[in-house]
């Protein structure tokens, strides 16, 4: 209550640290997109509205196969806390319209969980979705507390096939085994990988097929963000 009675009077101001990875397609990775007093308020939020999470099959928007994706997603109330994070990523982006965002989602991946590689596009949507985000909320044990990491569930790139500096692997897998391929960037609290899924003239980018790889140990939670055209 104190948290959504404080951003309810404006939201703070908050510089997140970007990181251009790579410019075709484009992927931006933002140290600290949320704080910490923002990460537990949403994870408490979602609790009453976690569902099992769906997959879309063209213009089938609720079909469920845990072989291609396996997790539990809660569609977040609107909110002044949700709404503060909704404007910081439309400013992000140049000062969109907030209209332009879907429902922000929390998703959840216990041990075994798993998103197989997919794009957040596909030919002939009627309103595309322009760009992603996805921030990790969580990367623990997930009953002890949160006092050990959770293992696997990096968000993979398997098309990728650029070379970048050692530096990145502050928050890349640089001893990646999956056999997957491309780049995988691990599941950092606090941090977020942003993508664009269209080139300029509207077609999809083939270079955003991408996975959240299984959970191994803990759990994994993240947050979907994503922007569409109109």
């Amino acid at each position: 209550e104190q948290i959504a009675t404080r951003y309810a009077a404006g939201c703070p101001d908050h510089a997140p640290k970007t990181h251009i990875f790579s410019t075709d397609p484009l992927i931006i990775y933002v140290e600290n997109y949320l704080t910490s007093e923002e990460i537990s308020y949403l994870l408490h939020l979602a609790v009453p509205y976690y569902r099992r999470s769906p997959v879309s099959k063209g213009y089938t928007l609720e079909a469920y196969d845990t072989e291609i994706r396996s997790s539990m997603s809660a569609v977040l109330p609107d909110d002044p806390v949700v709404q503060c994070i909704e404007q910081r990523s439309v400013d992000f982006q140049g000062y969109l319209p907030r209209n332009r965002l879907e429902d922000i989602q929390v998703v959840k991946y216990a041990v075994g969980d798993h998103f197989r590689p997919h794009f957040d596009w596909f030919a002939g949507m009627a309103n595309p979705r322009l760009s992603t985000f996805f921030v990790y909320l969580a990367c623990d044990d997930g009953e002890l507390g949160g006092k050990t990491e959770c293992q696997g569930g990096a968000t993979q790139f398997p098309h990728y096939e650029g070379m970048f500096p050692q530096k990145w692997c502050e928050f890349i897998d640089c001893e990646d085994d999956s056999g997957v391929g491309g780049v995988a960037f691990k599941p950092i609290v606090g941090n977020a990988v942003f993508w664009e899924n269209l080139y300029p003239n509207g077609t999809g980018h083939p270079g955003v097929w991408h996975a959240g790889m299984p959970v191994k140990k803990g759990r994994k939670v993240g947050l979907n963000i994503f922007t569409r055209r109109d």
